[in-house]
């Protein structure tokens, strides 16, 4: 059954050995975000902050999807309620399944999530644990394992985006709307028409919401439908108080209110996900809040962005590679074995082990990737055959030295959209968003006889399989 709330989630976590409790008292200012750092650097279990300097009766909880020792993926596994020694071709094969069969939320009458009410001028940002996560950070961000939901101004569209979020004020947020991201095409058409375009942060959701949230989606897909078909069973939503806008009815916290288009004011830096401070103090723009309800001693999760691995870097690549995986097979009919984005690429290094069909089949391959949604900000990818595990960063990088021929096999694509959030993104190229795209071809020649192919000399290449299997089963018997 999949998880009901944060709650129930953090119990499982911690029941498999995955959540420590930390009862000695934190400060909300630097100290939380370094632990969090230090938790994905060692991959060590979820922390859950119990004791946070100035705020009795309030939890944070660190790392929530980050890697795991026990298996990378493990805390990603359970939130989809699969085993926690999944692998990510399981898990990547059932979000796909999944996936085709979403399910729309079911609305209900109220939630835990409105258990309190601040409205008027009681609204204060201030009364939750936001933390400074990063010494440099341009203020107290209470969001950075979240979502943001918006609507379409011209149709029933609504987006589920993780946006980072700085407090400003007591009620006034501020953050990134880049275009071509969902949140900066709504915030666009708001602006040319000149209206508010209403928002609400919601902070503390079953994991699925957030795991979404921070995957981008198709330009008019329902997430909430995706979270429903993930979990095999609807989100539940209630109304917001003052917004025309629904949300989970158990989360832990959620914002209300608008944007003006405006309104505009400095926002950051903020050490981001590609392991830099890569963009500094800037006007952005402002939400203004309305009205702020949450449970009884909620529960604010924090991911402290920067060199990978940490969550979004674990989560966004894997479903991100789901898509583009099936977007090639399905639509665009490429005999493709897999799609991985390595978490230690940020999401702009990609690889792909595919059957070749001709000459020019691995170009033609890159350019219908990059014409995926997950797949435009790829600016690295790696094509190779069908032998090699690309799930594995041993096998990839051995993979690169030794079948890319760095004149032949290297084809650069300048002009190409970029993330200016990218460090190597000079400051003239990021108003544009313009950088560059490179294909490095590891297949093997298509017109090489087979008998130029060298033969791989691993353990499942190399050994009859009848050898194999007698050193696997008496592997013990050796004194291993």
């Amino acid at each position: 059954m999949p998880f009901s709330d944060l709650r129930e989630w953090l119990k499982f976590l911690e029941e498999n050995g995955e959540l420590v409790r930390v009862n000695r008292e934190v400060d909300w200012n630097l100290e939380v975000g370094a632990i969090v750092r230090r938790v994905y650097d060692t991959l060590a279990p979820a922390p859950l902050f119990e004791n946070i300097k100035d705020y009795p009766g309030f939890k944070m909880l660190g790392a929530p999807v980050g890697l795991s020792s026990r298996n990378r993926y493990a805390r990603i596994a359970s939130a989809l309620d699969m085993p926690m020694d999944s692998k990510v071709e399981a898990i990547t094969d059932e979000y796909i399944k999944r996936r085709r069969n979403p399910i729309k939320p079911l609305i209900v009458s109220k939630g835990v999530s409105q258990e309190n009410v601040l409205m008027g001028d009681d609204v204060d940002l201030f009364r939750f644990p936001a933390p400074c996560v990063h010494e440099g950070d341009g203020g107290r961000y209470i969001g950075t394992w979240h979502t943001v939901i918006t609507k379409d101004l011209e149709s029933e569209w609504v987006n589920y985006g993780m946006y980072r979020q700085m407090i400003h004020d007591r009620n006034h947020l501020g953050g990134l709307m880049m275009y071509p991201q969902h949140i900066g095409v709504h915030h666009k058409l708001y602006s040319e028409r000149n209206e508010r375009m209403e928002f609400a942060t919601v902070i503390g959701t079953e994991p699925v919401t957030a795991i979404i949230s921070a995957t981008p989606l198709a330009t008019g897909v329902s997430e909430v439908d995706i979270i429903g078909g993930l979990r095999g069973e609807p989100l539940e939503l209630v109304k917001a108080k003052t917004v025309d806008l629904y949300v989970p009815a158990r989360a832990e916290i959620v914002i209300e209110g608008y944007v003006d288009p405006r309104e505009m004011k400095e926002e950051g830096p903020f050490a981001e996900y590609t392991g830099y401070v890569a963009s500094g103090r800037s006007e952005k723009p402002v939400y203004t809040v309305t009205a702020i309800t949450y449970r009884n001693n909620p529960i604010l999760p924090v991911s402290a962005m920067g060199v990978p691995i940490d969550d979004c870097s674990a989560i966004m690549p894997l479903f991100m590679a789901a898509d583009a995986l099936s977007e090639l097979r399905d639509v665009k009919h490429h005999p493709v074995k897999f799609v991985y984005c390595p978490p230690e690429g940020v999401n702009h290094f990609w690889v792909i082990s595919t059957k070749v069909l001709s000459k020019t089949y691995v170009r033609q391959l890159a350019v219908d990737f990059w014409a995926t949604k997950t797949g435009m900000g790829g600016n690295f990818v790696l094509i190779v055959d069908e032998d090699v595990d690309i799930t594995n960063l041993k096998d990839i990088v051995w993979a690169l030295t030794t079948r890319v021929h760095p004149e032949k096999d290297v084809f650069i694509f300048p002009g190409a959209w970029s993330c200016p959030l990218l460090p190597w993104v000079a400051p003239p190229e990021k108003a544009t968003q313009e950088g560059a795209r490179m294909l490095l071809d590891g297949t093997w020649p298509y017109t090489w006889p087979k008998e130029w192919i060298p033969r791989v000399s691993s353990f499942e290449a190399i050994w009859p399989k009848e050898i194999q299997d007698m050193v696997l089963k008496n592997w013990r018997d050796y004194g291993f």
